[in-house]
């Protein structure tokens, strides 16, 4: 049997733990940006891949208005707009199942929305950064043996 929980995940930004996260089953989203490798066939059918060294990716959240980490991130923000690179680490777990990414040297590159009405409202954050290192553990999968 296989179970999940949200509380067994953990997003952290410049080692401060995110929390006060909108409701939903897709809070947090983690990607690259761009695909790793491509390929072209030539003319006489033989394929060649291309491998590009760009990991960079992003990490969008969404937090409840009312949580306080709101503010943390629209400092961040400020600065920038104030002409300061701030550097943004990040680092998810997801102990569910030995999930990690971690990714250096990421920046915002605008404030969330703000949106307001009778009921609470969620608001999105977008992170852009260089580096992200994707690790998914195949281990119940592969037991002791090597990838390859």
């Amino acid at each position: 049997m296989q179970q999940y929980s949200f509380g067994k995940t953990k997003l952290m930004i410049n080692t401060l733990p995110v929390e006060g996260f909108d409701e939903g089953d897709d809070v947090i989203t983690i990607r690259r940006l761009n695909d790793n490798s491509s390929h072209i066939i030539s003319a006489d059918g033989i394929m060649t891949v291309s491998f590009s060294p760009d990991r960079s990716g992003e990490i969008i959240f969404r937090l409840n208005q009312a949580s306080e980490f709101n503010g943390y991130l629209s400092s961040l923000v400020t600065l920038q707009e104030d002409n300061a690179l701030v550097g943004i680490s990040i680092r998810f777990s997801d102990n569910n199942g030995n999930d990690l990414m971690t990714a250096t040297t990421g920046y915002i590159p605008k404030p969330a929305d703000v949106v307001r009405g009778v009921n609470t409202n969620s608001q999105e954050w977008r992170i852009v950064v260089e580096k992200l290192v994707m690790i998914h553990k195949p281990d119940h999968i592969l037991g002791s043996g090597s990838l390859v």
